[in-house]
């Protein structure tokens, strides 16, 4: 009983803390200059500080134009930090765009998102489908960049998230 116990205090401290980044993943998207969107992807470990920037591109695979956004969050959870539909974007048919948590040398971006000292970005569309994307870190200062990494990017609706744990406790943690 007290294994149980110590089981179930360690998942309510784990949904507790994982609630504000819960509602920033699920929260309903902002609109894009006046058209409702549609959160297409996660971006985990995004960083803006003075020498590593984050970096998404996304390339329109449809043949209309869509406007896209990048809304970034502070690591301590809440609203986002930044305005997506002022930064956003329409990328025409089989067109390509960069957003930057800031400028940088040797790589053309197309609109700064800001979001100092960020944690996790989602990108924002007014499809739900049709754009792909991807996200790396990079050294802002330097042509071409002395470090870079790509970022782990997340499909929308893909992530596991702690709500689903009620069916796994009735069927292996009976009371």
């Amino acid at each position: 009983m007290k294994r149980f116990a110590l089981v179930a205090a360690l998942v309510l401290f784990g949904v507790i803390a994982a609630t504000p980044a819960h509602s920033q993943i699920n929260s309903p998207p902002p609109a894009l200059m006046g058209q409702p969107s549609f959160h297409l992807y996660s971006v985990p470990g995004v960083i803006a500080s003075l020498s590593v920037h984050t970096f998404f591109g996304c390339t329109n695979t449809t043949s209309v134009n869509i406007r896209v956004g990048v809304e970034t969050f502070l690591g301590v959870g809440g609203p986002g930090s930044n305005d997506p539909s002022g930064t956003s974007l329409d990328i025409p048919p089989g067109g390509s765009r960069i957003f930057g948590t800031s400028q940088a040398i040797g790589i053309s971006v197309a609109s700064v998102v800001g979001g100092f000292q960020s944690n996790s970005a989602r990108i924002l569309a007014t499809a739900r489908s049709g754009i792909i994307c991807s996200a790396f870190l990079a050294d802002p200062g330097n042509s071409p960049p002395t470090s870079m990494t790509a970022l782990t990017i997340v499909k929308q609706n893909t992530l596991w998230v702690p709500e689903n744990l009620s069916g796994f406790f009735r069927k292996f943690c009976p009371v």
